[in-house]
């Protein structure tokens, strides 16, 4: 998708968005986002926050993961219980 449809489906999505709590979120993530900039956000995690991101991407080199329909799947069976 190029970048004037992403833009576009983004506004789209944000005016028919009523959810306050997911408006806040995406708020709050683009002023964060505007705040670093460019900086490279593995710049600030913690030893144990990149260890983690390492251990999620070698999971995810071996094949060890799952789609976001598998995962929502998944909730729906576990909500049913």
């Amino acid at each position: 998708m190029d970048k004037k449809k992403l833009k576009e489906e983004l506004h789209q999505y944000i005016d028919k968005l009523e959810d306050e709590t997911a408006l806040s979120m995406l708020h709050e993530a683009t002023v964060e986002y505007e705040k670093a900039g460019q900086k490279d956000i593995v710049e600030d995690l913690t030893l144990e926050q990149e260890a983690r991101l390492k251990e999620s991407l070698e999971q995810l080199n071996n094949g060890q993961w799952k789609s976001h329909e598998e995962v929502m799947k998944e909730s729906r069976t576990w909500l049913r219980k």
